[in-house]
């Protein structure tokens, strides 16, 4: 073996002043360390061989088949035979009746939430301009101002994500309605669906086209006469004309925004206040309509009331047999009235 730091050979195990064997063996010579393994770099599968690569074959197309595949991604499984009771029953169907409470109370809940969001968006752009009308003659401090922005964008972004999924909602909620009074006054609705949803989102339709379909739902649910025309109640009128002026203080407030003056600009927060306050009276009076007019579709039966004493005739007299299976069942000795309240 030859060292590998001085390049002398070393003595045979078996000579005088080798080590022994199985100790650690150094350089006789420069005292290293003499390794027993020799370590050979390779590189990766080097001592495996390879295998030959194919030539991909050039794209031809889709898969061609000469007839209708039996196969599919999805592993169709046979119905299971029925049991001893017979074959599952299917799950009831649900009512429109059902439906529409539940799309009811869903939209209820968004609109609520649409409106706390809207109060709290024309607070922050009250703030805001009673920020810039007090920076006109005085210097503000920078905590106010972030505070002030960081509201006006945070409720910015969450009230119109809320309208739009309480605008969404409401349209589902008129598809069932209008169905369901068209069931019920044995009609059909004036207008399609379709007409219906795009005249709610197209700018100038959606003035006239929401509140229209709302008085012809009422009008069919109320039994009135086919041919009479609507006339709307006070709900229905009040969420028209809340409705109508979202919509214009909103196309007011966007393209006075569009400005560059600082007088523009501060016409701006001061408008989109006022249509923020208008979304919220809207969205109020939306939970008000659609609580009406459910409960003119479908409504929802109360429990029952409870039994109760609501008065005597006389003096209790003596107590007897007959007087003691009357206060057991209920009664009394006295000859006590029993009504039902709720």
């Amino acid at each position: 073996m030859t060292c590998p730091r001085c390049g002398r050979p070393q003595p045979p195990p078996d000579s005088p002043g080798a080590p022994r064997a199985g100790a650690t063996r150094y350089c006789v010579h420069c005292g290293r360390v003499l390794a027993g393994v020799r370590w050979v770099a390779l590189p990766p599968d080097a001592m495996r061989p390879r295998e030959p690569r194919r030539p991909r074959r050039p794209y031809a197309g889709p898969p061609r088949y000469r007839a209708t595949p039996r196969w599919s991604l999805r592993t169709w499984m046979p119905a299971p035979e029925p049991g001893d009771d017979g074959p599952l029953a299917l799950p009831p169907a649900r009512e429109p009746e059902d439906a529409l409470r539940r799309t009811a109370g869903l939209l209820v809940r968004l609109a609520t939430v649409t409106a706390a969001l809207a109060g709290v968006a024309a607070l922050a752009e009250f703030w805001r301009y009673g920020l810039l009308v007090a920076s006109r003659s005085a210097a503000l401090s920078s905590g106010p101002l972030a505070f002030s922005d960081a509201l006006v964008t945070l409720v910015g972004l969450l009230a119109p994500v809320m309208a739009l999924a309480t605008g969404a909602q409401f349209l589902l909620w008129l598809h069932r309605a209008r169905g369901l009074a068209a069931t019920i006054s044995g009609t059909r609705p004036a207008r399609r669906t379709w007409a219906v949803v795009l005249g709610s989102v197209l700018p100038g339709p959606n003035l006239t086209v929401p509140g229209a379909a709302l008085a012809e739902v009422e009008h069919a649910a109320s039994g009135e006469p086919a041919a009479a025309r609507p006339r709307p109640s006070t709900p229905v009128r009040r969420w028209w004309i809340a409705w109508d002026a979202s919509v214009v203080l909103g196309v007011l407030a966007v393209l006075r925004g569009l400005g560059e003056s600082t007088q523009a600009l501060a016409d701006a927060v001061l408008l989109h206040a006022v249509a923020d306050v208008a979304a919220a009276v809207a969205a109020v009076a939306t939970v008000l309509v659609v609580a009406h007019l459910t409960e003119l579709l479908a409504p929802e039966l109360r429990p029952a009331g409870r039994e109760a004493v609501v008065g005597v005739s006389g003096p209790a007299s003596a107590p007897d047999a007959s007087a003691e299976d009357g206060v057991a069942a209920g009664g009394g000795g006295s000859g006590g009235v029993v009504a039902e309240v709720g």
